[in-house]
């Protein structure tokens, strides 16, 4: 990876850090932006290079796994809330904060163990990109469906109390 790569991923991972901390609504729309935004710049920049042995491909599915792995665990540890109106809004919190960066740090660290050992792993900037893209799109997909789960939560809660005042204004009645 040159330079210019390596500057680029920590601006877009600072981002990502950044945008991880705040306040966001979440709504079934823009749920999966930022992974479409991460899959198409690392499409743009290359995807995967073929990579050669079993060990290469090792590697590939290693790092999809991690990602599947550490988005699962995200999504399950982003904090997730509904305000009195019923939005649901999220934010990310210090663990999830540091499980994005140890996903970034381990795909370096297979990046670099591949370069000491001569395994060609395919891997390069797009690769890490979409390595990315695949854990925001599960803890993305994970943060809705808890969000859908409020939602009705909150909307049984609003029907099961207003059955509630009707029942008590019959019955003063």
């Amino acid at each position: 990876m040159s330079a210019i790569e390596i500057l680029a991923i920590l601006a877009l991972v600072a981002w990502s850090v950044y945008r991880q901390t705040r306040t966001s609504p979440v709504t079934a729309k823009s749920r999966f932006k930022m992974a479409i935004i991460y899959t198409i710049v690392g499409l743009s920049v290359g995807g995967f290079d073929r990579p050669s042995g079993l060990i290469g491909y090792g590697m590939i599915a290693i790092g999809l796994a991690l990602s599947l792995a550490v988005g699962l665990a995200r999504g399950r540890l982003t904090r997730v809330w509904a305000d009195t109106e019923g939005r649901v809004f999220s934010q990310g919190t210090a663990v999830t904060v540091a499980l994005f960066l140890g996903l970034v740090a381990v795909k370096f660290g297979l990046g670099v163990l591949a370069w000491f050992a001569h395994i060609n792993d395919g891997a390069g900037f797009g690769e890490v990109l979409i390595m990315i893209a695949v854990m925001i799109a599960v803890q993305a997909q994970i943060v809705y469906r808890r969000a859908e789960t409020l939602t009705r939560e909150a909307s049984h809660r609003v029907t099961a109390g207003q059955a509630s005042q009707r029942q008590h204004a019959t019955a003063s009645v």
